[in-house]
């Protein structure tokens, strides 16, 4: 799993009530099970003065229709300047309305506005995963699902008895059965 870009229709209103940000949306593929808002301003001042506001619109404008995906909403700021220490705490451990990561790079170097450069940062901060760029196709990981998630995506539809048999097989083949013979 990793993150892409998605459509901006959905953040278009932020990028309207703050125009010193940019702001671009990136989704874990078609299902947004896990969505990144990615904000990207020049200096620490603005993002200590607006990051409230910012989340605020955030939370009011957009939702994930599925309920569960609304716990894996990320919003992620780039700043060119250095951003104090206290100014990223505080900011990343306010989690109201969604996680929040502050990435700050301290230079002149154009790098940390380009989509890809944050692609790659929030696809190893969120999935722990390098990456490697794919011709033409951004970027791309190569993954294989666990046993766990092939069961949660048929968990919602499956008939009780289904989740029952689900449940017992994972907790048999992770081992921790309270009934299971030594």
């Amino acid at each position: 799993m990793n993150l892409t870009s998605a459509s901006s229709d959905r953040i278009r209103k932020l990028q309207e009530s703050f125009p010193d940000f940019a702001f671009d949306l990136f989704t874990a593929g078609n299902s947004e099970f896990v969505s990144c808002i990615a904000c990207w301003v020049e200096n620490s001042e603005l993002l200590e003065q607006k990051w409230n506001a910012i989340q605020n619109m955030i939370a009011l404008h957009y939702r994930s229709e599925r309920k569960i995906a609304r716990w894996n909403v990320y919003i992620a700021f780039f700043c060119r300047d250095h951003v104090s220490r206290p100014l990223k705490l505080l900011i990343e451990n306010d989690k109201f309305t969604a996680r929040k990561l502050v990435f700050d790079s301290g230079t002149e170097n154009k790098s940390w506005k380009k989509k890809e450069v944050a692609l790659e940062r929030l696809n190893y901060e969120i999935f722990e995963v390098n990456l490697a760029v794919g011709q033409s196709y951004g970027m791309k990981v190569e993954y294989t699902p666990s046993s766990l998630v092939t069961y949660l995506r048929n968990y919602s539809s499956a008939t009780t008895e289904d989740k029952l048999e689900m449940i017992e097989t994972l907790l048999m083949e992770y081992g921790i059965h309270e009934n299971k013979k030594s």
